[in-house]
């Protein structure tokens, strides 16, 4: 008997991401364009974005703060599956990334979940807490400035 594994992990992941994740021209739009730049690695997987999304339905979130936009991926993924009257607030501090963030949040019609702050997340974070708001939320994403995720 051989210790070596008998699949093929790549393969099956890509079986796998082939045949469950549900697609569409918005976000692999989106997908391509974010894979033009350098930074791209910061983008997370379509089957974290579709897993992100099961899990603001299946909780039924309505609020949900997000730390670290980026090309705003999974802020759409989450954004789409809130219900009409949610609200999403995304944290982030790089004006050309969430550019083109807004334009497909536009171009899905999501826009008006979502609010943008430009401004460091611990500045936000605090000034939610400070108005009362820091019990709103359902859910938080936390995928930015790894070295402060502890103060987050």
């Amino acid at each position: 008997m051989s210790n070596k594994p008998t699949l093929d992990l790549m393969a099956l992941h890509d079986y796998v991401v082939e045949h469950s994740v549900r697609d569409d021209s918005v976000l692999k739009d989106l997908r391509n364009e974010t894979a033009e730049d350098e930074m791209a690695r910061m983008q997370i997987a379509p089957e974290q974005g579709q897993f992100m999304a099961l899990l603001v339905k299946l909780m039924s979130a309505k609020r949900i703060i997000e730390v670290g936009t980026f090309t705003g991926y999974s802020s759409l993924c989450m954004a789409r599956a809130l219900p009409d009257d949610g609200e999403m607030i995304c944290c982030d501090i790089d004006e050309h990334w969430t550019r083109i963030a807004q334009r497909y949040w536009q171009r899905d019609g999501v826009e008006n979940k979502i609010k943008l702050v430009l401004a460091p997340a611990l500045d936000t974070l605090q000034q939610l807490v400070k108005d009362g708001r820091s019990n709103e939320f359902d859910l938080a994403f936390i995928d930015a400035d790894k070295e402060n995720y502890e103060h987050y």
